[in-house]
């Protein structure tokens, strides 16, 4: 089994510390199966932001007092960017209630830093994981929609406005996409409820197949989805919207387009309205419709 741990913190020797404890920890019999664990270190918040971002991650251990972000703010934006991923905090001794604080906010687990070692982290590590998977699993039917697997409107929204927050926060760009399979009323007419039904769940399989890791798609209305996809240093988002906008055109889907600037920052209502206003016949630019 792989664990992706993070592991936050900007003490350097606290860093070899902790790092030495993970790694005796992967070579000793700690687990109830052979484990492989991958450390991933971030030395400040913005650098795990980054990092949360970027990859996927199994589990982080948090240290509150962060170079340039501290104590319950820090905890804040970890639930902010990574609501998804099990937080154990490592504290001072005498953190201890700001520690039952954040447990009682959605923390995991906290454990005292200098008192850290493999067995109690072990234990801490494994339990927070399967917590927050039966977590999400009694969530799931909450925020996911039942015809497609993915999430709801509900759901949308709210990840959406942290998205919106991040790449604020971050100074990065990201894009809002609206997509509809085409003539979706016309095929229920002809063919019933139970075709239009198998070509939503098409839809939804081919917006899976574009996204990438960090990427979020969505069922928002009868026949409409949506779709947040961050910029990276690999792909532009006006390169994300012409590869996708021609893939869904090869799958009879209408796709709309908005961009989020941090540096003229919009409402992700107002973002919505744009991308759906984007999906009746766009003014081309060379060969595809080009978001605002």
């Amino acid at each position: 089994m792989n664990i992706r741990v993070l592991l936050v913190e900007s003490e350097p020797e606290d860093v070899i510390f902790l790092k030495d404890v993970l790694i005796e920890m992967e070579a000793g019999r700690y687990w109830t199966e052979w484990v492989n664990l991958e450390i991933l270190h971030a030395p400040t918040w913005s650098a795990a932001a980054w990092i949360l971002l970027s990859e996927s991650v199994d589990a982080m251990l948090l240290d509150p007092d962060l170079s340039d972000s501290q104590g319950m703010e820090t905890f804040r934006r970890a639930q902010t960017a990574a609501a998804h991923v099990p937080v154990i905090l490592l504290i001072g001794a005498e953190d201890e209630s700001m520690a039952v604080r954040m447990v009682r906010e959605g923390a995991q687990d906290f454990l005292v830093k200098r008192q850290v070692d493999c067995a109690p982290l072990a234990h801490a590590m494994r339990n927070a994981i399967e917590r927050h998977r039966l977590l999400n699993s009694a969530r799931a039917g909450i925020i996911i929609d039942s015809l497609t697997g993915l999430a709801n409107r509900s759901a949308f929204s709210t990840w959406a406005d942290r998205d919106r927050k991040l790449a604020e926060r971050l100074g990065r760009r990201f894009m809002i996409l609206l997509a509809e399979p085409k003539n979706l009323e016309g095929i229920a007419s002809a063919f019933g409820d139970q075709r239009r039904d198998l070509t939503l769940i098409e839809a939804a399989d081919h917006l899976r197949s574009v996204l990438g890791p960090t990427d979020l798609a969505a069922r928002v209305g009868e026949g409409r989805f949506a779709l947040t996809i961050f910029e990276t240093d690999v792909e532009s988002l006006e390169a994300a919207w012409s590869r996708i906008h021609s893939n869904s055109a090869m799958h009879c889907i209408r796709v709309g387009a908005a961009i989020f600037d941090p540096a003229r920052p919009q409402t992700i209502e107002s973002l919505i309205e744009q991308a759906a206003a984007d999906l009746v016949p766009a003014t081309l630019v060379a060969g595809v419709s080009a978001p605002q």
